[in-house]
C-alpha cells in the first residue's frame, strides 16, 4: 500500500465529510497531531484504530485500506487487494512498536548505567559513619562550629549539627589525659570537609608514654622566664609520603631545675606536651612581647598550629589557633631534618 495514497484518502474523505483533524482526531480517540501525521504520509494509524476510523470517515474497513469508494468503480473491489494492505498496516504497526520498545529499552539502560555511574562518584566521593577517637581541635567561624578529627593522616573539618553540644565537648580532662568521642559524621573524601549529627563522650584515650628523649633547649615562654623543651618519642608517619621516612615527634615543655648531682629535674612542672609534630620552635609569634610555641603539623589541611597563653598572670591558659601561612625563616627553622638533609644534596648538586 502506498503511504502518500493512504494519507491523502483520508484527507480527502475527512474534508469530504466536512471533518477538522481536531474533529476527526476526536472521534478516533487520538491527537490532532497523529490525523497530521497519517494525512502527511509520516505513519501508519495502529490496526486498532482502523475500525473507528473507517467509521468516522463513513467508509467500510476494506474502502479504507484498499484506498477507494466502492462507487468510485463498478468492478468489485478485489478482496485481496484490502487483506494485502491490512497485512502491510499491521506489519507497519509492529516496526513502529519494535522501534518505540527499542528506544524505551536504551533509554532504561542509559539511566541504569547513570545510576550506577552517580552511586560509584557519591561512594568514592562522600563516606557516613560513626567516626571513634580523640579531636583535635575545636573551631568557630562565625556562627558556625567546627569540629577537626583526624583520618588517614588527613585533618577532617566537620561543622557540628544542632545535635552537638559544641560548648559541653572538653578535648581533655582536668589530669591532661585525651577524651575520646563517638561521632555520627559525613565527609568528602575530596575536600576534608563535612558534618556531624551527634558527638557522644566515649572515654579517657590512654596514649603510650614517649622513652626517648632528644637534646634540651631552653626559652622564656608564654608567662614564665625560663622554660625547658625536647622532643620525644619519634616514631613514622603511617599516612607520610614517602610511606616510611617521614617521622613524628612529641615535643614537652615544662619548668624545673637541673641537679648535676643527681642529674635529675627537681621542682618540675609539665607545661605542655604537643604531640604527632613534624616539628616545633618558640616564637613570639603575634609580637606581643610573649613566646609562644609553633608546630608544624602532620596535616596538609592546616600545616601550622600555635599554642598561645590568652590568659593573665592569674589566670594562666593555653589556646590554640590554626596560622594559614608563617614568615620564610620560621618556616626554615620548621623543616624536617629529612627536607634539610634533602635540601642540602640539591644545593650540593647545583655547584660545579
Amino acid at each position: 500500500m502506498n503511504r502518500q495514497q493512504f494519507g491523502n484518502f483520508i484527507a480527502g474523505n475527512r474534508k469530504a465529510a466536512g471533518l477538522t483533524q481536531k474533529e476527526l482526531a476526536a472521534r478516533v480517540h487520538v491527537t490532532d497531531k497523529a490525523v497530521s501525521k497519517w494525512e502527511r504520509a509520516l505513519s501508519y494509524p495502529d490496526v486498532t484504530l482502523l475500525e473507528p476510523l473507517a467509521e468516522a470517515l463513513g467508509l467500510g474497513v476494506e474502502e479504507l485500506m484498499a484506498c477507494r469508494r466502492r462507487e468510485e468503480n463498478i468492478e468489485r473491489i478485489k478482496e485481496e487487494e484490502p487483506v494485502q494492505n491490512l497485512l502491510e498496516l499491521s506489519r507497519e504497526s509492529l516496526r513502529s512498536e519494535r522501534r518505540r520498545r527499542a528506544r524505551q529499552t536504551l533509554l532504561v539502560l542509559a539511566l541504569m548505567l547513570a545510576a550506577v555511574l552517580g552511586a560509584v562518584w557519591y561512594c568514592s566521593t562522600y563516606a557516613a559513619g560513626q567516626w571513634k577517637g580523640t579531636i583535635v581541635f575545636k573551631e568557630t567561624v562565625g556562627n558556625e562550629n567546627y569540629l577537626y578529627v583526624e583520618k588517614e593522616g588527613h585533618l577532617l573539618r566537620l561543622k557540628c549539627g544542632e545535635g552537638v553540644d559544641f560548648k559541653g565537648i572538653d578535648l581533655q580532662n582536668e589530669q591532661g589525659k585525651k577524651l575520646a568521642y563517638l561521632l555520627d559524621c559525613r565527609w568528602n573524601r575530596r575536600t576534608c570537609e563535612g558534618t556531624v549529627s551527634a558527638c557522644q563522650f566515649y572515654g579517657v584515650f590512654l596514649g603510650e608514654t614517649p622513652d626517648g628523649q632528644h637534646e634540651v633547649e631552653s626559652s622564656p615562654l608564654f608567662w614564665y622566664d625560663e622554660v625547658h623543651y625536647a622532643g620525644e618519642n619519634d616514631y613514622p608517619d603511617p599516612y607520610g609520603e614517602p610511606r616510611g621516612k617521614v617521622f613524628l615527634r612529641d615535643y614537652r615543655f615544662w619548668t624545673g631545675e637541673w641537679d648535676r648531682e643527681t642529674f635529675e629535674w627537681t621542682n618540675r612542672e609539665d607545661i605542655l606536651l604537643a604531640e604527632g609534630c613534624l616539628n616545633a620552635a618558640v616564637e613570639d609569634i603575634d609580637r606581643d612581647g610573649h613566646n609562644e610555641v609553633v608546630v608544624r603539623t602532620r596535616w596538609p589541611e592546616k600545616p601550622y598550629m600555635v599554642y598561645d597563653w590568652r590568659g593573665d598572670y592569674k589566670v594562666k591558659e593555653i589556646e590554640q589557633y590554626w596560622l594559614e601561612d608563617i614568615s620564610p625563616d620560621l618556616r626554615e627553622r620548621l623543616m624536617t631534618d629529612q627536607e634539610r638533609w634533602s635540601q642540602l644534596q640539591k644545593e650540593m648538586g647545583r655547584r660545579p
